[in-house]
């Protein structure tokens, strides 16, 4: 009789163990579904999908490339 408690004893801590865990991946993962990473701001993205404006940023990346700093003055006027 005591063996058996113990056993249901052992199952029902696993069990709540594996709730408690399940419990926490889906907090988690939930948490991370709702929060939003723009890598891109909106102005970027619009001046990329412009042709002109994209071989522009493309040249201020190759003088920073040269230089090693951003010349700020020009990544406004595109952006």
């Amino acid at each position: 009789m005591e063996n058996t408690k113990s056993n249901l004893d052992t199952i029902m801590g696993v069990l709540g163990l594996v709730t408690l865990i399940t419990l926490i991946f889906h907090a988690l993962k939930s948490i991370d579904d709702a929060t939003e990473t723009n890598v891109i701001s909106d102005d970027a993205l619009k001046a990329i999908q412009d042709p002109e404006k994209a071989k522009q940023l493309r040249q201020a990346v190759d003088d920073y490339h040269d230089t090693g700093e951003w010349n700020r003055g020009d990544l406004e006027s595109i952006l």
